[in-house]
């Protein structure tokens, strides 16, 4: 069962020798009795020739409304008159009460340079006081909104936000497949590499840098590394016919699948593609390795037992054990960051396939999608592991969605094309 996202606010007194932390409002993780902070975001403002407020309006109103953090009010139905200042004495707080709001967001932006900069304005509206006041830029108004919600999700929860962060997936485009970088909102696609061939199964490196494909440029599935820095498309040398890679917590192994006829393999290398060694030897179809986020674990498929199902394995091979007895077709495992949960595609009793997640420890299965389409597959942990990113044809093609962890909030994204197998970014691929 996926770690409830539990959260409750209580206010914590500093010492009166520490007054710019006094009084200062935190999130308490797995309190059983918590409930989103109710939040009003009035439309940010613009200082001389800045542009773009209403962009990043949206764009923070959006990601702290997905953060699960937040309960975001309706526009709509403030009270307080546009242009208010941003100082607590120009502020009727008594306004923003009467609309259900604790906490109050306001930003004032402002050019900087060939970017954007915006003050932001932290207040407790029961209280009638500022809490925090802060400087942030961004490049643009869709960046610029992401980093205030970074910062809004770092001061009440107390942990780094992960909307600066990006997805990356394999975009079908008429004949072509693209390599397509997305925010964490699941806009604003960039595309990075557009081939004939077949492109599948991206992996990032931790250095937020590279990024691992299954690539047939070269007439058969290989593991090739895409890099953002220099653009460049290299071959990763396994001396096998491979797919599936994924590289390791610290970056200096990568696990893959090895195709020998009918049969795979689990096996690692050094990151480079040398020195690779086999863990698996059965018989059976072995393939799709995720590490766990210590490094000592690896997650994969295997239908030893007659259907696939996940197993478990130490990072040497040893130790192999069955973690799924529920379902007759499990694929796809990703390890949550927090080390607790693998999110899994199942296929169910009507032959519709739905995002799932497991507890390591106990084996408990719970359910992500369900009655959202036929197929919801390939899901994928945020960094902070309270949300993941996966594919859906609940609307016809398969798109990007970006959901909580236990499905209650989920945005699907239009992506122009038929989205399949992302991976999302660590923290510093910004």
């Amino acid at each position: 069962m996926p770690r409830h996202l539990c959260l409750s606010l209580a206010l914590l007194l500093a010492a009166a020798a520490v007054p710019a932390l006094a009084d200062r409002p935190r999130v308490v993780v797995d309190s059983p009795d918590f409930r989103p902070l109710p939040v009003a975001v009035p439309a940010l403002l613009a200082a001389g020739d800045a542009a773009g407020a209403d962009e990043t309006t949206g764009v923070l109103r959006a990601d702290l409304a997905l953060s699960g953090l937040f309960d975001v009010l309706d526009p709509r139905g403030y009270l307080a008159e546009a242009g208010e200042g941003l100082a607590a004495p120009a502020i009727k707080f008594g306004r923003w009460t009467s609309v259900g709001a604790e906490g109050l967001i306001k930003a004032r932006l402002r050019r900087e340079g060939t970017g954007l900069s915006a003050d932001l304005h932290l207040f407790d509206v029961p209280g009638a006081r500022e809490l925090q006041q802060r400087s942030v830029a961004a490049p643009d108004p869709r960046a610029l909104g992401h980093a205030l919600a970074d910062e809004v999700v770092r001061f009440y929860g107390g942990e780094a936000g992960i909307f600066r962060t990006r997805i990356v997936a394999v975009r079908r485009n008429r004949e072509l497949r693209e390599l397509v970088l997305y925010d964490a909102d699941g806009k604003n696609p960039r595309v990075l590499l557009s081939e004939a061939t077949l492109l599948l199964m991206p992996a990032w490196h931790p250095d937020g840098d590279r990024i691992l494909v299954t690539s047939y440029r070269g007439g058969r599935p290989e593991l090739w590394v895409y890099r953002l820095s220099d653009r460049s498309f290299r071959r990763l040398p396994t001396g096998h016919v491979t797919m599936g890679g994924a590289f390791s917590p610290d970056g200096r192994q990568v696990a893959f699948t090895v195709a020998d006829g009918s049969d795979t393999d689990i096996w690692v290398a050094a990151a480079d593609g040398t020195g690779g060694r086999r863990l698996t030897t059965s018989s059976a179809l072995d393939l799709s390795p995720a590490w766990s986020p210590d490094g000592r674990r690896i997650a994969f498929v295997s239908d030893r037992a007659g259907t696939p199902q996940l197993f478990v394995m130490n990072a040497d091979g040893s130790n192999q054990k069955r973690l799924t007895f529920q379902g007759n077709y499990n694929q796809t495992p990703q390890w949550s960051p927090r080390g607790d949960l693998i999110a899994f595609t199942a296929r169910d009793e009507r032959r519709v396939f739905d995002v799932f997640v497991v507890n390591v420890e106990t084996g408990k299965i719970s359910r992500v999608t369900q009655d959202q389409g036929r197929t919801n597959e390939e899901p994928t942990w945020a960094p902070n592991g309270r949300m993941l990113a996966f594919t859906s044809d609940r609307g016809g093609l398969p798109q990007l969605v970006v959901s909580d962890a236990k499905g209650e909030r989920q945005h699907v994204t239009s992506a122009g094309g038929e989205v399949a197998t992302p991976a999302w970014g660590p923290r510093g691929a910004e």
